[in-house]
């Protein structure tokens, strides 16, 4: 049990000192910040209809375990799954596999500590939703209780079930990160739609019994037939808005169970997962690459001539960029299985025949994030490959390697997105068609500058997850392509953003060089 602890802790205190989870933290505090909005806020978080709780302890609490709940199931397994990944890539894994822990024992440290990240961050917004109670009550008696429960039953749950979700897709995918991610995207929306139609059993984020309560409340006091749930930031029509007293969920021991069974689902993809793990055991490949090494017929030796100095071909130097963007562009295309190409493929098919409205504000979208085991470690692979001493002491790096590696991404993204460019050149809609190229600029630049802050590209598929998210579901703030705003004004923001990052990217960048 001595390395089962051992692992739990080192594997904690790692994840917790890295700029993701930093990064996931604030950004979590600041959510937490408007899950409650203020009196003369132009939004909603949590709406019965017409109707919002007044913002008394119970209200609060439930309002931010909920949304919490839903959070850290967008960014928590983004956030968590590369625990086993870091063992093998630094050689932890083999000594791991020496030692006379189980497998199962293993993956369980592994979720465990997945899961003590996660919990580290509902505690700081369980603290920040105390405070907003005090700041914005309006005299309502504190209870803690009422802060307590949400939490313990609908967000623990859960993010234990995302911790545990993080180990099994390391298992199964570790080959495969960029379907893991992909996946599970898919997985989360589906869930969401799952939790937004009452699922009851399979609501993942535990919302149901909260929002049947709510709903109860609404029905019996104002009589309105209109109680459906309405969760998420939700921009105007809030002077229509009534309030009502909402006094908290009465749970039963069905509702209880239902969030149990989370945890064990999740302790169950661990049992089974350890049926599958491979324990860090290479020999396999080692002797698949010695049999395709040396074939099994040994060919006569050949006779070798001496080699004439004078009739091999002069050398010239070649200072230009387009050997350096051709490389980086073969290799973007060369990422990850080839049949994800089949699905790039019917994206661009999509976009090509969708109408221009769905194409332009959710399929294109979708089609970006599917490239985003490729950007995101856009401008890092040379350090996650340990060979950027070589590129960095190589000829002029800042002028020609980080912008041929920035221009690839960007061709890469016009090209998925070519069908609808060309569908707004030929119905001669300008704007938008600078929109998307603008967009697909944005996000290649921002995926190098946070690959370069960050060191990796965890913090580049958190944010980029949650910035589909937000864009499928119309979030108009997060709109970085066009699909929702259509003005200049915004081109000019866009734009101005796209410079800063560029800024930023060639500085961090310079500053990465000065120190090798």
């Amino acid at each position: 049990m001595g390395t089962f602890y051992t692992i739990i802790i080192s594997d904690y205190k790692q994840r917790t000192r890295s700029y993701a989870f930093l990064v996931t933290l604030a950004i979590s505090l600041y959510f937490a910040h408007s899950f409650v909005p203020a009196a003369d806020a132009k939004y909603t978080t949590v709406r019965i209809g017409n109707y919002i709780g007044v913002q008394n302890a119970a209200w609060i609490g439930y309002v931010t375990a909920m949304m919490t709940s839903v959070f850290l199931s967008m960014t928590g397994f983004y956030l968590t799954n590369s625990g086993i990944k870091k063992d093998v890539d630094t050689g932890v894994g083999e000594i791991v596999a020496t030692t006379p822990i189980s497998n199962l024992n293993y993956l369980l440290a592994k979720a465990w500590s997945n899961f003590l990240v996660l919990l580290s961050i509902t505690a700081c917004v369980f603290v920040m939703g105390i405070a907003l109670f005090f700041i914005r009550s309006g005299g309502y008696p504190f209870e803690v209780v009422q802060f307590i429960l949400p939490y313990l039953v609908i967000t623990v749950p859960t993010i234990f079930f995302i911790a545990a979700l993080a180990v099994t897709g390391e298992v199964f995918l570790y080959r495969y990160a960029i379907l893991m991610n992909i996946g599970y995207f898919f997985f989360f929306c589906a869930m969401g739609t799952l939790d937004a139609g009452g699922a009851g059993v399979l609501d993942l984020f535990g919302n149901t019994p909260v929002a049947t309560a709510m709903q109860e409340t609404v029905l019996h006091h104002y009589h309105d037939a209109n109680t459906a749930l309405s969760m998420g930031f939700n921009f105007g029509g809030k002077k229509a808005i009534h309030s009502f007293i909402f006094e908290g969920v009465h749970w039963t021991a069905a509702s209880v169970l239902s969030r149990a069974l989370w945890i064990g689902l999740g302790l169950l993809l661990i049992f089974i997962s350890s049926k599958f793990f491979h324990r860090f055991n290479i020999r396999q490949k080692i002797k698949a690459k010695k049999k395709s090494k040396f074939p099994k017929i040994i060919p006569q030796a050949v006779i070798l001539k001496d080699i004439k100095l004078s009739e091999l071909p002069p050398v010239t130097s070649a200072y230009g960029i387009f050997p350096f963007i051709k490389t980086e562009l073969l290799m973007l295309f060369r990422k990850g299985p080839r049949w994800l190409w089949l699905i790039n493929l019917g994206g661009m098919i999509a976009l090509a025949f969708a109408p221009l409205t769905v194409a332009h504000q959710i399929i294109l979208p979708i089609l970006w994030f599917l490239q985003v085991g490729r950007w995101s470690d856009l401008a890092t692979k040379e350090k996650t490959n340990r060979i950027h001493y070589f590129t960095y002491a190589s000829y002029r790096p800042l002028t020609r390697l980080l912008p041929a590696q920035i221009m690839a991404g960007i061709i890469l993204s016009l090209v998925l997105a070519s069908p609808l460019l060309v569908r707004y050149l030929v119905a001669m809609q300008f704007l938008p068609l600078v929109s998307i190229v603008m967009g697909g600029g944005f996000i290649v630049l921002f995926a190098v500058a946070l690959g370069i802050l960050s060191g990796g590209k965890k913090l580049f598929e958190i944010l980029f997850f949650m910035f589909t998210y937000a864009n499928v579901e119309l979030v108009p703030f997060t709109d970085y392509f066009g699909g929702i705003n259509h003005n200049v004004n915004y081109l000019v923001l866009i734009a101005g953003l796209i410079a800063f990052l560029a800024f930023v990217s060639f500085m961090l960048r310079r500053l990465e060089i000065s120190r090798v």
